[in-house]
């Protein structure tokens, strides 16, 4: 990785982080508390961001992970809620999205690519959510019906398919468009396709 890119990595990840940490103190317990685990769920994908966000623009084996985890970091260094369920939360959910990008062998950053690698992380974070988080305790005590399950489920998938895959693809194409990230993969990538 060049120091342009290591610069990259750790720039799009502490945006990530920063907006992270709003979300957790701002929006997350107003949801929580007027939508539950299902309001949640519509909003999760936007922590997703962070390893698709630095992965699409950079290119290379790692950035996911690398890119989730700084972020979470950056999040936990903002005093979140979540505490030291972060250190779970973002290495998992990069390793995720990581897995959508191997499966494309870094070459495919199509929809399809980008919209799995938003939901993947899904996998590792609901039954993190379920089994140790403190924020939805109903989920294990009596424990939500399977068909509650279900709805949040899709609801994660779909705002992870939103947030992370599609708004991210299209807000960093667009910049591409606008010659914003002229000398970046992505960039070089778009030039070539054309």
């Amino acid at each position: 990785m060049t120091v342009k890119e290591m610069v990259g990595l750790a720039s799009f990840s502490v945006i990530s982080g920063v907006i992270f940490a709003a979300l957790s103190h701002l929006v997350a317990p107003v949801v929580t508390l007027t939508a539950g685990h299902i309001g949640v769920g519509m909003i999760y994908g936007i922590w997703f961001i962070g390893g698709t966000l630095p992965a699409y623009v950079i290119r290379k084996k790692g950035i996911a992970f690398l890119g989730e985890t700084i972020s979470s970091i950056v999040e936990l260094l903002l005093i979140s809620p979540y505490s030291i369920l972060l250190y779970y939360y973002g290495p998992a959910q990069g390793l995720m999205s990581e897995i959508a990008f191997r499966i494309g062998r870094y070459r495919s950053w199509g929809w399809r690519t980008m919209i799995l690698a938003g939901t993947l992380p899904v996998i590792a974070a609901y039954p993190f959510d379920c089994l140790v988080s403190p924020f939805y305790p109903a989920c294990r005590d009596p424990g939500y019906p399977l068909h509650l399950h279900f709805i949040i489920i899709v609801a994660m998938l779909v705002s992870g398919a939103v947030f992370a895959g599609m708004i991210v693809k299209l807000v960093v194409d667009r910049l591409v468009s606008a010659g914003a990230l002229r000398g970046w993969p992505v960039a070089q990538a778009r030039i070539n396709e054309s």
